[in-house]
């Protein structure tokens, strides 16, 4: 494919994430969003020069959505809601308004995705990854280290300060600033999110988001889906984070891990999570984080939990960022436009090296699909 094809491509698999049937109509305009970028020819050829780890379609749409707040173009901008408010009326009048714009914008949409890198910081996803983090926890009451990999604004280490609904079950302190919801789907009921003692956490980001500049988080609120529950999640999650900041190393991924994982205190069982972070990743550095994960195991039980689309990006997905085995009905599935992501669990323990294929979970924490949980077939983790 072409540049512009891909970035296409890249943009209708995101939009199919957000239009299956069913889907709330509080998901539209996001689904829109996305489909008005795939249908742009002009705007699709600026955005194939950029590099693709830079993610051009949601980079795109994070500028759409940083400009439409900033500048309020009429009519475009009546389709946006703001923090606080509720999701305004979606109608067909979205695509001629989002084209004109573009015509009008194309430079500063541009400008805007040049000088920024995409930073989806989407809250709702925690409640999957705490289903995670029990399942591969057992019940067990020793302290962990959470170490959040791309972990942006720090969000993802909040997890214990946050309240969940799990189906109809609750967990989490009932005091919190923040409640999420998670739908849970298919016979089989996820474990109780009740997480471990965290004793220690840290994220590790390329790029990390200062929450204390105005800044800052005006990019952040741009990069969450234009869907009012989104942005108010967001401002929750933020206002948390800011009164309980944790550390967050800034480097590549790759690079600081072996240093994070050394200055952990070595009782401490060690859960590294990466939500949407490997995916990301070339082959060859996947499978770089996976020696150093299993390297650092060596001395002590190391998991690592990973919430990712299957790779390569984009509709012809075929295998899980951890090398896990996949049942071909979930690959099949995955290619035919059930855009979700995959929950999986590989643990490094002396030489050993267990995988556990999870779960099945929407993109953006509104549901979850819960499989097996047991060891997936043909044992060990790939990469």
């Amino acid at each position: 494919m072409s540049g512009a094809d891909e970035v296409r491509a890249q943009a209708q698999e995101v939009a199919g994430g957000w239009a299956p049937p069913g889907a709330p109509s509080s998901w539209r305009l996001t689904a829109a969003l996305f489909e008005a970028i795939a249908a742009d020819d002009e705007l699709l050829e600026q955005l194939a020069v950029l590099p693709p780890d830079r993610l051009p379609a949601l980079l795109a749409s994070a500028a759409v959505a940083f400009l439409v707040r900033r500048d309020r173009p009429v009519p475009l901008a009546s389709y946006f809601p703001e923090p606080g408010g509720s999701q305004p009326r979606f109608d067909d009048g979205f695509f001629p308004a989002f084209r004109a714009f573009c015509a009008a914008r194309l430079e500063d949409i541009i400008e805007v995705c040049r000088g920024r890198r995409y930073q989806m910081n989407e809250v709702a996803r925690c409640t999957q990854i705490v289903l995670g983090i029990a399942a591969v926890n057992g019940g067990s009451a020793d302290p962990v280290a959470l170490v959040d990999l791309g972990t942006g604004a720090g969000l993802g280490l909040q997890l214990d300060r946050y309240r969940y609904r799990v189906g109809a079950d609750t967990y989490g302190p009932a005091a919190a600033g923040l409640s999420l919801a998670c739908d849970v789907r298919g016979p089989i009921i996820p474990p109780s999110a009740e997480l471990p003692r965290i004793a220690s956490r840290v994220g590790v980001d390329l790029d990390p988001v200062g929450l204390e500049d105005p800044a800052a988080r005006a990019w952040l609120q741009a990069c969450t889906p234009p869907e009012a529950s989104a942005l108010s999640r967001l401002a929750a999650a933020v206002n948390i984070a800011r009164r309980h900041p944790e550390p967050v190393i800034t480097g590549d991924v790759i690079d600081a891990l072996p240093g994070v994982l050394g200055s952990i205190p070595p009782r401490q069982r060690i859960i590294v999570v990466d939500a949407y972070m490997a995916v990301f990743l070339p082959e060859d550095r996947r499978a770089r984080l996976a020696g150093i994960l299993a390297q650092a195991g060596r001395g002590r039980p190391v998991t690592w939990l990973s919430l990712d689309p299957l790779v390569p990006l984009g509709p012809s997905g075929r295998d899980s960022v951890q090398g896990l085995p996949l049942p071909p009905g979930l690959t099949r599935d995955y290619q035919h436009g059930g855009v979700f992501a995959v929950l999986g669990a590989r643990i490094f323990d002396g030489a050993g090296d267990r995988g556990y294929l999870l779960a099945r979970a929407h993109p953006s924490g509104g549901w979850i699909q819960w499989l097996s949980g047991e060891p997936a077939p043909g044992g060990e983790g790939g990469p």
